[in-house]
């Protein structure tokens, strides 16, 4: 029997499509946490709205020429959350560790960007972490809080060491955070960095960087573009990636050392279904490609 806490939900299943656990590599489920939010809150409400979005777009990418009503998605449910972020954390651990046991790949919707910090803790100890982001996320407290949305990431890096992270998109930190970073091995990418290099040289630094590992996760706070593109999230931040440039990236970040993903940060009720659309479309690519590679098709 599974150890995970989950309940499934009475929307339609992602893609529309759920096929089989047994028979599924990728297996979806989502997280409707987003009880440490300090802005905008709502995050909690994207699992159910990135469905209702991917139920009613096409499934065939034309970055990697795949039919994805071909590839075996299973949707599991939610996570059963709880008030408490340490007890919800400790739920999504168990999810991911049970996933990552039976060889599946785990798609986690968010919620809120902290419950990366409980995919992190199932994680192989020799795994390079790449996140796309506005924001460092790598304050050691905030609001008197060690864990929250503001500083899992921090904690990640104590958790894998600070020179199995690289952040692209980057554009919104504290001193501390930058001074951490710099002395710490973190690498950072901001969309500067990105405009002033262009996009090969930089799938080349991603490629490069996972490649130091055996294994490699990929997590996606979808603020990491600019609000033009994805206005329903809880930190909106200017000066960010184009659309273009993140499913470029995304899709060179997907390698056959890939044991999982996430997309976090979507606050439906903030636009009319843009970003929904766009943290759907991210995802699908994402499972396109790894199926491209992996041959799971």
């Amino acid at each position: 029997m599974s150890r995970a806490k989950l309940y499934l939900s009475t929307r339609v299943p992602f893609t529309g499509i759920s096929s089989t656990y047994d028979k599924s590599h990728f297996v979806f489920f989502g997280v409707p946490y987003d009880k440490t939010s300090t802005y905008k809150a709502g995050s909690r409400f994207a699992p159910g709205a990135i469905r209702d979005v991917s139920a009613n777009m096409e499934l065939y990418s034309v970055r990697s020429e795949v039919d994805l009503e071909k590839v075996a998605v299973h949707d599991w449910g939610d996570v059963d959350v709880v008030e408490d972020l340490v007890e919800t954390l400790a739920r999504v651990k168990t999810v991911c560790s049970e996933l990552l046991e039976a060889k599946k790949i785990p798609v986690m919707a968010g919620g809120e960007h902290s419950i990366t910090k409980a995919a992190a803790d199932a994680l192989p100890k020799d795994t390079g972490l790449l996140s796309f982001d506005a924001h460092l996320d790598l304050r050691d407290e905030f609001l008197g809080e060690k864990l929250s949305h503001a500083t899992f990431m921090r904690r990640v890096s104590e958790l894998l060491g600070p020179d199995h992270i690289m952040e692209i998109g980057i554009r919104a930190f504290s001193k501390p955070e930058l001074d951490f970073t710099r002395k710490s091995g973190v690498t950072m990418i901001t969309p500067q960095d990105l405009r002033k290099t262009g996009i090969p040289k930089t799938v080349q630094r991603i490629r490069g960087f996972l490649s130091q590992f055996s294994h490699s996760y990929v997590t996606v706070d979808i603020d990491v573009l600019d609000p033009a593109f994805a206005p329903g999230v809880g930190n909106p931040e200017p000066d960010g990636l184009s659309t273009d440039e993140l499913l470029t990236l995304v899709d060179a970040s997907m390698s056959r050392n890939t044991v999982g993903l996430d997309l976090v940060e979507v606050s439906p009720q903030l636009d009319s279904g843009q970003t929904a659309a766009v943290g759907v479309k991210v995802i699908f690519e994402a499972i396109a490609a790894l199926s491209r590679r992996s041959n799971k098709t």
